[in-house]
């Protein structure tokens, strides 16, 4: 399976509508020239984290986002 069949596939499995509108925004770039302050904030943050050499694995990225998600879905429940 290409990457492009493992997308499409992944895509097909989420009913967040949200993330849905997001994953959309993100494909068709409309968020490039539209970066929040906090936005450009996390960039440049993460610009110099990577500078510094504060850096994580792919593997530890994987876990973080994994983290993310689930803190995510958890807030949705609860709200």
């Amino acid at each position: 399976m290409d990457v492009k069949e493992r997308i499409m596939q992944r895509v097909n499995e989420i009913n967040d509508p949200q993330l849905l509108d997001e994953l959309l925004k993100a494909v068709e770039l409309e968020h490039v020239e539209e970066l929040t302050d906090p936005e450009r904030k996390a960039i440049d943050e993460g610009i110099t984290d990577a500078e510094a050499g504060r850096l994580h694995t792919n593997s530890e990225a994987s876990q973080l986002v994994k983290e993310w998600q689930k803190n995510k879905v958890d807030h949705c429940i609860r709200h």
